[in-house]
């Protein structure tokens, strides 16, 4: 009998041990891909090596990107899978890489190297509300996520509500994008309840949603308090309103009381996965393309304002006189 037992804990412990190695193989194989789809940052129990860090990028941008269902994706993952095979370090991966997630997520897609200048903030710009009259005038500009969102949101919400007596002007030019929820959330009291706009991605269809002072489905889910105002807006725009600048002036586009001045966008009206890098790189992979409540798509291409202006403000305080807002 205790024969049988000392078999039973040796066959045992095998076993585990077995399912232990199996459960770590597994883990190395398919969970950094797995988790970084669904945490934002691939998980590794030992460190990769650069083929295994390489092949886990094309295995999330595969997973994610708009166009990765293309005939230009499978052309440039194999010639992306035959490079990286020589790489000898993380950053020999880079190059070939950055071929394979343009072809996977467009224009707005990439891989910056963790020393990569384009990472270093740039001089931010904070929200203000001023009065001209009776009109708000709202600066909106872009805000990342590590900034403090929610008094950006409240700085907005709060002046909209003081200073708003018969219209507003939302100013999104220069607006580079960034957290697209404190925009929303801090320009809601002029947004009606419900859809404002959507991210087609190749799977799915997903809204974002204003209720209240709430929004949800867009960037950082985020609130804020003071009300809902009835009156026109102007929404300025230029060539440097771009992907969440640009999401934030669709979620006008199509409301009988408001209209758009200024000149075309960026066009990058899409959204971004960002992807933290086991070796402190960054990867941007664009998983779907903005939607308006009127039925027109968005990705690549600038959008167009209502009224093309050299003198956009200016344009906007005549349409507001015309509205009875002066």
């Amino acid at each position: 009998m205790k024969a049988g037992k000392s078999k039973w804990k040796l066959g045992c412990g095998a076993v585990f041990a077995v399912i232990a190695v199996a459960l770590t193989t597994i883990s190395y194989i398919y969970g950094p891909a797995t988790a970084a789809v669904f945490t934002g940052k691939p998980f590794y129990l030992v460190k990769p090596s650069p083929a295994k860090y390489g092949k886990d990028i094309i295995s999330i941008v595969e997973a994610l990107g708009l166009y990765a269902d293309s005939p230009e994706f499978s052309e440039a993952k194999t010639h992306a899978l035959e490079q990286i095979k020589k790489a000898n370090s993380y950053e020999e991966t880079y190059e070939p890489l950055r071929e394979l997630v343009k072809a996977a997520g467009g224009k707005h897609s990439n891989i910056l190297a963790p020393d990569n200048s384009t990472d270093a903030p740039n001089e931010s710009r904070s929200p203000s509300v001023h009065a001209n009259k009776g009109i708000a005038i709202a600066t909106v500009p872009d805000i990342s996520r590590e900034e403090d969102i929610q008094s950006y949101a409240d700085t907005l919400t709060q002046g909209l509500i003081k200073h708003a007596r018969c219209g507003a002007i939302v100013d999104l030019r220069g607006n580079g994008g960034g957290d697209m929820g404190p925009m929303v959330a801090g320009l809601s009291p002029l947004l009606p309840d419900g859809e404002v706009l959507s991210f087609v991605s190749r799977q799915s269809t997903s809204p974002v949603i204003v209720e209240g002072n709430s929004v949800t489905g867009g960037g950082t889910a985020l609130s804020t308090q003071g009300g809902k105002l009835d009156i026109p807006v102007a929404v300025l725009v230029d060539d440097q309103t771009a992907s969440s600048g640009e999401a934030t002036m669709l979620a006008f586009r199509g409301l009988e009381n408001s209209r758009s001045f200024g000149q075309p966008t960026a066009g990058y009206a899409s959204g971004n996965v960002v992807i933290d890098l086991y070796d402190g790189a960054t990867l941007m992979i664009t998983f779907s393309k903005d939607k308006a409540r009127t039925g027109e798509e968005f990705s690549e291409d600038p959008i167009e304002p209502d009224v093309r202006s050299d003198s956009a403000e200016q344009d906007a305080i005549a349409w507001l006189a015309d509205k009875g807002c002066s």
